[in-house]
């Protein structure tokens, strides 16, 4: 998994989200958004602006968002 694959998962996770949902929302399968948590695929700029968009965050916030600031 990658750095930004497990960044995906984590909020994700934290959101409480499935990932079906995320795929819906971003319009991808399930199997093609498990692959970008996972790293088998790469993340475009674009898809991580949806992604972002899905969790409510802007493309920078996003990017910038480490697990540790909520400790």
């Amino acid at each position: 998994m990658t750095g930004i694959g497990r960044k995906i998962k984590k909020l994700r996770q934290l959101h409480g989200f499935k990932q079906v949902l995320i795929a819906k929302e971003i319009g991808l399968s399930q199997t093609a958004y498990s692959k970008i948590e996972t790293g088998d695929t790469t993340l475009t700029v674009t898809r991580a602006a949806a992604i972002a968009k899905a969790f409510g965050m802007s493309l920078t916030a996003f990017l910038e968002w480490e697990e540790n600031i909520l400790k």
